[in-house]
């Protein structure tokens, strides 16, 4: 407890307020969800905890935070007044998280995902990305991933950036206006989501630029909180190339930034050079240090940074303090287990969720498919590795 309350004293950066487990009343959209904190031992003093430490959120100001606002004229007029534009900026690294699954029914296991949001944040971590590529999206319903999104809004204290990306516009602005309600929590407080992911549309591949733009227009003319654009051609088929990225933001202040994910640091670096005041990520674990010393804003991960939470959080660290050694050694760390997996034959995804079973009670390695589980062997050498790596 006293290190919940040390972790929660220390974020006043964090514009939101933990929603705590307990106390859940039957009028709450995730009712269920008090049994399964009555299951994890979670009692109303750890709500006083965080109701105390972790701060409120700040007065509604103009933009995207969400209350009677609902005219597409006026969230035009606000683009035109960049200056009434609220500054949003992340601060310090980003997971992308897993989603847990039941083993026997592949069902979104919630009392895990609970229990695994915990972990992040007793670990320091205060940004993370929901619904991913990482969080298997594209093997999920709709409705399971506002399911996810509701209940990472009640128990996550930090950043939520989830990702709305779909195949069809019409999907992707039904996941934004989820994103961009604010609704209130099972305490009555109130709760949103700070950002938004947007991936190029997908099956079409190497479509024209001007198609390409077409469809993010229609997306970004609605948005009304800060979006974040996702680079990622090798799932998609189709590039954001640095032209494009201008021409938008230009176009739409509540454009903030994009991650790019291919391991071409330099490709990554054009982004930035062309827009400085936008945050440019990459999305790839083994240039996380190349990033930083390029001038990139980090690193967003994904299977290496869940698992070995504590070096991916260090390296951003000791970057920062000048202290390259100690950032040096974080890289090698990540590039460890990134051959240790691959040695295995298994991908990120089964790896990190194997990983994970091993330092989260409860915690199911099952994946949906395409994807395949790691073997009990497989998941027995990852647990060792990350044992080995924290000792």
């Amino acid at each position: 407890m006293e290190k919940l309350q040390a972790l929660s004293s220390s974020t006043a950066g964090v514009s939101r307020l933990h929603a705590p487990p307990g106390h859940l009343p039957l009028g709450c959209p995730r009712a269920r969800a008090g049994q399964l904190c009555s299951s994890l031992g979670l009692s109303t003093q750890h709500a006083a905890v965080f109701k105390s430490h972790v701060p409120s959120l700040p007065p509604a100001e103009a933009g995207w935070r969400i209350g009677a606002h609902s005219a597409v004229a006026e969230d035009r007029q606000l683009r035109r007044m960049p200056s009434r534009m609220p500054e949003f900026n992340i601060e310090g690294p980003v997971i992308a998280v897993v989603t847990p699954f039941k083993s026997d029914s592949l069902r979104v296991d919630d009392e895990s995902l609970i229990k695994y949001l915990q972990y992040l944040w007793e670990h320091g971590i205060q940004n993370i990305i929901v619904n991913g590529t990482t969080a298997e999206f594209a093997s999920m319903s709709m409705a399971e991933r506002m399911e996810v999104t509701e209940l990472t809004r009640q128990y996550w204290p930090g950043t939520i950036i989830n990702n709305i990306s779909s195949a069809s516009h019409v999907d992707a602005l039904q996941y934004l206006r989820h994103s961009q309600d604010l609704v209130s929590d099972c305490q009555g407080e109130p709760r949103k989501v700070e950002a938004a992911l947007l991936l190029p549309p997908f099956y079409f591949a190497k479509v024209t630029d001007a198609g390409l733009e077409r469809w993010l227009r229609m997306i970004l003319e609605v948005a009304r909180m800060p979006v974040f654009l996702y680079n990622f051609p090798d799932h998609t088929g189709n590039f954001i190339s640095p032209d494009l990225f201008v021409r938008l933001t230009r176009d739409f202040p509540l454009l903030r930034g994009i991650k790019n994910t291919f391991n071409d640091v330099p490709l990554a670096a054009k982004f930035k050079g062309s827009m400085p005041e936008r945050q440019v990520y990459v999305g790839f674990d083994g240039a996380y240090l190349q990033a930083l010393q390029a001038g990139l804003d980090g690193n967003v991960s994904s299977g290496g940074g869940t698992v070995l939470v504590d070096t991916f959080r260090n390296i951003d660290k000791a970057y920062h303090e000048g202290d390259t050694a100690a950032a040096e050694e974080g890289q090698r760390r990540m590039d460890a287990w990134a051959d240790c997996r691959e040695k295995l034959g298994v991908l990120d995804l089964p790896a990190a969720k194997a990983a994970l079973s091993g330092v989260i009670p409860g915690f199911s390695p099952a994946v949906r498919p395409p994807l395949v589980a790691a073997t009990r062997e497989q998941q027995q050498s990852l647990t060792d590795f990350v044992k080995d790596m924290s000792q």
